[in-house]
């Protein structure tokens, strides 16, 4: 890691872990108002902080000065996250047809069922943990739907997708449960590969066959399809959890917003994306530098590591009137909640479907809904939640 510091620029050397934060936001607005583009360090690591809303987008935006490719936590890559340009455009054109507009739709129909079964019971019981019995088990269940897996195996694949947040411990028990843990979401992947090998699947239709017939032309083109199976694992569920406790802790703590959306759901859509912007369901994505650039005023040298704060981003007064105010009726909103750039998220469209379906339903058969007590935080995540009693009013 470079130390290449202009005068003016004050440092932040000091350990810095986003997820032990007391306060995020007050975190990111001091490192914003301090050093925007910081060197930071955290435990063993060094790296540079990204958090004014220009330079996490022109960073995000420059594939070629911070790369992706060569990142990755595990002995296979799981494109198109871990790779770069040509080969991401190749695996991004293969997924994109799986996302679009009309697949999304066409899909809404489960994904409502989906969250009904679950909403019915909470809101019959006059209430409940939103978070352990809502939020966490709706998102892997769509996602397994998707992929055309079954809904049923999403328990043990929410298990260990939590678990594997204990890479980051020191514990060596941590460490020897995020590796079974690991393996476990490893092998199903390669299952589900290999499934979809064995009965020929429809590459007009599935998902997974569509990746094996564009993935004839990588080297180890099997192995590179079930890393896409694997990222999806855990990308196409576990921040969309974050973002369904997000939205609902919000609006249990609102009851204005929550009654006006209650009135007017068409004005749903927008009111959710000012909720991901305000607490956003992804903090932060990493980076490897990939050639000598300038960014915040600091020199940064090929082989750095970058990390680009959306969080912070997203809470920025230049980018954002009142930023630290929830406007649910903000608009334009060119929040970062999703990414930005080659590596914005692909699945967002289903995340928003399943957080509006999620609002539908709970507004619609309900008069309102409340905290009962305290919530519990993500270990893994300052925003999202592993607890959220709710008292639930009927309609």
């Amino acid at each position: 890691m470079t130390d290449t510091l202009q005068a003016g620029k004050p440092d932040i050397e000091e350990d810095f872990d986003p997820l032990r934060e007391e306060d995020i936001a007050a975190k990111h607005a001091a490192m914003r108002a301090q050093c925007p583009v910081a060197h930071v360090r955290s435990g063993a690591a060094h790296f540079w902080a990204l958090t004014h809303y220009a330079d996490v987008t022109a960073a995000a935006r420059d594939s070629a000065g911070f790369a992706n490719g060569k990142r990755t936590r595990f002995k296979s890559r799981r494109p198109p996250l871990e790779s770069d340009p040509p080969e991401h455009t190749q695996w991004r054109k293969l997924l994109n047809p799986f996302f679009s507009a009309r697949r999304i739709e066409a899909f809404e129909p489960l994904s409502r069922k989906l969250a009904v079964a679950l909403i019915e019971p909470l809101v019959a019981a006059g209430g409940g943990d939103a978070a352990h019995d809502l939020a966490r088990p709706l998102p892997p269940q769509v996602l397994l739907s998707f992929i055309g897996q079954t809904a049923g195996d999403w328990e043990r694949v929410k298990d260990c997708c939590e678990v594997a947040y204990l890479d980051r411990s020191d514990d060596p028990a941590d460490r020897a449960k995020f590796d079974a843990a690991n393996e476990t979401l490893w092998d199903y992947s390669r299952r589900v590969v290999a499934a979809r090998i064995e009965r020929a699947a429809d590459p007009a239709t599935d998902m997974i066959a569509a990746l094996l017939a564009g993935a004839r032309e990588f080297e180890n083109g099997t192995e590179l399809v079930a890393g896409v199976v694997r990222l999806l694992l855990a990308a196409g569920h576990d921040s969309t959890t974050s973002a369904l406790s997000i939205c609902l802790h919000y609006l249990a703590r609102s009851p204005e917003d929550q009654a006006h959306l209650r009135s007017e759901p068409a004005k749903l859509r927008v009111a959710i994306e000012e909720m991901l912007r305000f607490e956003t369901p992804v903090i932060a994505m990493p980076r490897i530098v990939a050639r000598e650039t300038e960014i915040g005023g600091r020199s940064l040298q090929t082989g750095d590591r970058a990390v680009l704060y959306y969080a912070a981003a997203n809470r920025d007064g230049t980018a954002f009137a009142d930023a630290d105010r929830c406007l649910i009726d903000r608009s334009p909103n060119p929040h970062l909640a999703f990414g930005i750039g080659i590596h914005s998220c692909v699945g967002a469209p289903l995340a928003r479907q399943e957080i509006r379906v999620v609002l539908e339903e709970l507004l619609a058969r309900t008069r309102c809904f409340t905290l009962t007590g305290p919530v519990a935080r993500e270990f893994w995540h300052p925003y999202g939640l592993r607890a959220l009693p709710l008292r639930v009013e009927a309609a």
